[in-house]
């Protein structure tokens, strides 16, 4: 590798660091699942309790393996409380960026409750309660006063050394109305504006993250009604979704579509905005995904793969998801059933 591709890697996961570290001029970036829908209590804790029984997720993202180490990982639970129309959550979730092992950990308690507001139509709130912590390991940091000539670390670095650590308490709210065969509901992160600056001053609060979610899904087929053998959910289907992220600094678009046949699932959606207006640098589409899931019982298991667009389509190596859900049916049939979303479950 040539001294100056070295420079250029060394820089860019600088510059990752300070766009978390430092957060002089930038703001935080979006985390974001391809597979929203395998994240639900990420997405919005609407979706907290939204499985016939209990639900046990698990999320691993690989961002740009060419670039440098950006990892994202998630495992949550959640419990349908049917007597009550409620639902609740618990998720650990943690965000890892660039070599200096800058990092987001956050704990979060969710709570829905749902009601039909006619015979076709329910609506169902969600809270979460986060206690975040953000952290670095400066030791690890390299930044660019502190390589030569050459292309070699050989100083020290000027940098004022953050803290360690930064803890902080954050609510995130959503709301969701859905029928049998169509969805659509908003969902606002960082109501709390809390100070999540690792020098401990006023520099950087966390932004509000508005997501709008929507999506309809089209039957193919009718559901064998003798003795349950194949419920609805299991029928083939076609869904179109879509998800739409922004902030005062940042904002991301997500429109897809799956493709359902027991055990199979295939998915394919676009993230970016392709009528914004952006800056040269920037590209209007950020990736192609493609998604193969399968389903064994109760098990979901999807991988999916990011393909790049743009200036940095050769560059980053794309970005690689695993996503693995499991539902615990309850013995009993419940009556109330018609409460789960008709999303996909990945």
């Amino acid at each position: 590798m040539s001294t100056v591709m070295k420079k250029l890697i060394i820089y860019i996961n600088t510059l990752a660091a300070l766009l978390i570290v430092l957060v002089q001029q930038a703001q935080g970036q979006i985390i974001q699942f391809s597979q929203f829908y395998a994240a639900p209590l990420f997405l919005a804790p609407s979706y907290a309790g939204e499985c016939f029984g209990s639900r046990i997720s698990l999320n691993y993202r690989n961002q740009w393996p060419e670039v440098g180490t950006f990892n994202t990982y998630a495992l949550a639970y959640d419990q349908n409380l049917h007597k009550i129309n409620s639902g609740v959550g618990l998720m650990v979730l943690r965000d890892e960026a660039g070599e200096g092992s800058l990092s987001l950990t956050t704990i979060d308690i969710c709570y829905s409750w749902w009601t039909h507001i006619n015979r076709e139509w329910i609506v169902r709130p969600g809270i979460g309660f986060k206690y975040n912590q953000r952290s670095v390991d400066f030791e690890k940091l390299i930044f660019g006063d502190m390589i030569d000539e050459l292309g070699v670390v050989a100083h020290n670095t000027s940098e004022q050394p953050p803290l360690a650590k930064k803890p902080y308490l954050d609510i995130q709210v959503s709301g969701i109305a859905y029928s049998d065969k169509y969805w659509g509901g908003i969902s606002v992160d960082h109501l709390l504006r809390p100070k999540a600056s690792l020098y401990d001053d006023d520099s950087y609060h966390e932004n509000i993250k508005v997501s709008l979610i929507g999506g309809a899904k089209i039957y193919v087929g009718r559901p064998t009604t003798s003795r349950g053998r194949q419920s609805r959910e299991d029928l083939q289907n076609v869904t179109f979704t879509l998800l739409y992220d922004f902030t005062t600094q940042a904002d991301n678009l997500s429109l897809g579509t799956y493709w359902h046949k027991d055990p199979f699932t295939l998915g394919v959606w676009v993230r970016g905005i392709p009528v914004a207006v952006r800056a040269e640098s920037y590209s209007n589409l950020d990736a192609i995904a493609v998604m193969l899931g399968y389903k064994i019982f109760n098990l979901h298991i999807g991988y999916s793969y990011d393909f790049t667009i743009g200036h940095l389509l050769s560059s980053t190596g794309g970005s690689h998801e695993l996503s693995v859900q499991y539902e615990f049916q309850p013995k009993a049939k419940s009556k109330k059933r018609h409460s789960v979303i008709a999303c996909p479950k990945l």
